[in-house]
């Protein structure tokens, strides 16, 4: 297995491209509440800035993948990564296919799985980001950003799949009744 297989062409290097994103989301967000509040915790504030991070990786790699991909690309071997004779056109494209079918039933593959452990990550950082959510609305605002990343993707040449938008949202709910489970435990232990 080359390099460039594995980083260009495999889930494992799609998400390697986009640590440094996450991390620079992540800094961004630290230094501002920092700035905002200079009293508050550095622990506090590096915990709340996770998921800042992790929505710009997502958001990069759901909408933004083919252009992050072709800037390391040209970092690495310094030339584009499309065909010869064709430009950015081949990044932005339009792509207005529908599909409503759920299929992940009769044939669950890596790529549905993937899509529930895209949004694990949701149901955990976005509590401790905002401070007081309750449940539902943790688990409606990771719903919600899957419905406005999926109806997004047909404007950057990916397709809209309802399937997506499930299964997105099933990984948004384990991760909501697991962290809000465990945070009922500890406050039940302290009060208790």
């Amino acid at each position: 297995m080359s390099f460039r297989y594995l980083f260009f062409d495999t889930d494992i290097g799609y998400f390697l491209q986009m640590i440094p994103v996450a991390l620079v989301a992540g800094l961004i967000c630290f230094f501002c509440k920092r700035k905002k509040d200079p009293h508050l915790g550095a622990g506090k504030i590096a915990v709340a800035s996770l998921f800042p991070a992790y929505l710009a990786s997502l958001v990069c790699l759901t909408l933004f993948v083919e252009c992050v991909s072709a800037f390391y690309y040209f970092l690495f071997y310094h030339m584009p990564p499309w065909p010869q004779g064709e430009g950015w056109d081949y990044l932005f494209s339009f792509n207005f296919s529908y599909c409503m079918e759920i299929r992940f039933l009769d044939n669950f593959r890596s790529e549905n799985l993937g899509n529930i452990l895209m949004f694990l990550p949701f149901g955990i950082l976005y509590p401790l980001f905002r401070r007081g959510s309750s449940w539902k609305r943790t688990l409606l605002a990771g719903c919600l950003t899957s419905v406005v990343l999926e109806n997004l993707q047909p404007f950057v040449g990916r397709s809209f799949d309802i399937n997506d938008i499930i299964l997105n949202s099933f990984g948004t709910l384990v991760s909501t009744l697991v962290f809000y489970g465990i945070w009922q435990l500890v406050h039940r232990k302290r009060n208790g």
